[in-house]
């Protein structure tokens, strides 16, 4: 009985350390994808392509900020109201310098290590191979384990349910901008007039009715030529999940349909058919070492550091 007793205390502190050691490690991920270009796998024809907006993307353009009515840009918090927030109130710290950092929060990373960036010079000088994209990002070892989206930016479809409306909205902007520029140039100062002026000079027109405001429209859907996902989990070991396309759209020829006629704007439907080549595997990785996902026409290398995180208590 006393055996049992110690084996069950032995396997408690394994597991325990096993748990106090996951917490402290963080990993990062480097991915290459890249094309054979001497591949004659045929290509398979479908009429659908996988949708990977929802996965995590950090490599789609950010939009620049609107600027303003005088060409300046939209006003962001004060270096006093910045300092506000930072400090809160007098003497007493603000809730996000309280806040404890997230162990599982997920950090993009552009800068290639040593070993990706020979990785593609190699790749890039070689006759059989060509690199395509790379990603790069930071993440925790706990549940949940993100899906992080890679893709190229040419796009072969747009989604968007939306875009008849889209342009309605557009073609009414518009009239309200040329309807505003028209009562700027009604409103002027009279002089020398023998008409009655108002005080002050000005023609006073009736006040229009306000316009309620459009609700927000989703946005569209892009759908890039290479594209996917790429997921790192951590059970008892470390695997790493691929979920790729290259695509290529087929249109037939079809009349372009006029959707607006001032300006005139022509809409063309989407291709009728894809020809898609796929990578989709799912394997044990270690990290360390430059590890290869080999397809007929899409391929990836992967490279996994583990980051010691140094624990607050430390001295």
């Amino acid at each position: 009985m006393c055996y049992i007793h110690k084996l069950i205390y032995i396997l408690f502190l394994s597991l325990f350390a096993c748990s106090l050691w996951a917490q402290d490690t963080r990993y990062r991920v480097e991915v290459l994808v890249l094309t054979h270009l001497r591949s004659v796998e045929p290509a398979t024809e479908a009429d659908e392509i996988r949708d990977y907006s929802s996965s995590l993307d950090f490599l789609t353009p950010v939009e620049e900020p609107e600027e303003g009515e005088n060409g300046e840009e939209a006003a962001g918090p004060t270096d006093e109201t910045a300092g506000a927030e930072q400090e809160g109130t007098a003497g007493e710290p603000s809730a996000a310098a309280e806040a404890e950092p997230d162990p599982n929060e997920v950090v993009h990373h552009e800068e290639m290590s040593d070993v990706m960036q020979e990785a593609w010079r190699r790749l890039r000088l070689s006759a059989p191979f060509r690199p395509q994209q790379y990603l790069s990002w930071e993440q925790g070892n706990q549940e949940p384990f993100p899906a992080l989206r890679i893709h190229d930016l040419e796009v072969v479809l747009v989604k968007d349910p939306e875009s008849r409306r889209r342009l309605k909205m557009i073609e009414a902007d518009l009239l309200e901008d040329e309807s505003e520029q028209r009562e700027k140039e009604t409103l002027f100062v009279t002089s020398g007039s023998t008409t009655p002026e108002p005080a002050g000079g000005l023609v006073v027109l009736p006040q229009a009715a306000e316009i309620p405001e459009e609700p927000e429209l989703p946005e569209a859907v892009p759908y890039y030529r290479l594209d996917g996902t790429v997921k790192l989990r951590r059970s008892r070991f470390l695997h790493l999940d691929l979920d790729l396309q290259m695509r290529e759209g087929i249109w037939e020829p079809e009349p372009l349909e006029i959707v607006a006629r001032d300006p005139v704007i022509f809409e063309r439907a989407g291709p009728t058919l894809f020809r898609v080549h796929e990578l989709q595997q799912s394997r044990q990785v270690k990290t360390g070492r430059l590890e290869y996902f080999d397809g007929p026409v899409l391929s990836l290398l992967a490279f996994i550091t583990a980051i010691k995180v140094e624990s607050g208590d430390d001295p």
